[in-house]
């Protein structure tokens, strides 16, 4: 199955609310790079719903935490990442969203501030897996969106949910 079937499967089967992120929404936002998997954020309430909806389309659960799930298809579809929130963090993030087609599938992605605030808070973390590529996609969703840093309001995301030394590492490298 194709990414724009899987979205198309969860939005018209489950019923349940999710806003597509991770590589997807970078690539909506006008960056184009290679993903591997297909990532949703979704309501942490929801998440014995969309277990259940997964397992009903042969998706494993092969990993699971607090706020993530990673699901592996059995019919070697695309893999499918669940972030889970809070209802307040997710009607949020969905509430300004936007709503672009992959094909002929229409899916909601994140304003462009919300997924970099996404990518922010992932790179904030540390993790070596990740630190890279969640920069990288910041430096070039900047780029892409000929994104002002100097303005107030995208030192106070960098600062809120990444810390001052992404926002000025990103600062120097959109500037040369």
């Amino acid at each position: 199955m194709t990414t724009a079937g899987l979205i198309a499967l969860c939005s018209g089967e489950t019923g349940l609310p999710f806003v597509v992120i991770g590589g997807i929404a970078v690539n909506a936002h006008g960056y184009a790079r290679d993903t591997a998997d297909l990532d949703y954020i979704v309501r942490r309430t929801d998440r014995d719903a969309w277990h259940r909806a997964l397992a009903r389309h042969d998706y494993e659960l092969v990993h699971e935490h607090e706020n993530f799930a990673q699901f592996v298809s059995k019919r070697g579809w695309i893999d499918l990442d669940l972030m889970f929130v809070n209802d307040s963090t997710f009607d949020g993030i969905l509430s300004a969203s936007q709503l672009r087609n992959i094909g002929t599938v229409a899916a909601r992605f994140p304003s462009l501030e919300h997924l970099v605030a996404l990518k922010l808070h992932a790179a904030k973390q540390d993790l070596p897996h990740r630190t890279f590529g969640d920069i990288d996609d910041i430096i070039n969703l900047v780029l892409a969106n000929r994104v002002d840093l100097g303005e107030e309001k995208w030192r106070a995301l960098f600062t809120k949910y990444g810390t001052l030394e992404l926002y000025e590492k990103v600062l120097r490298a959109t500037r040369s």
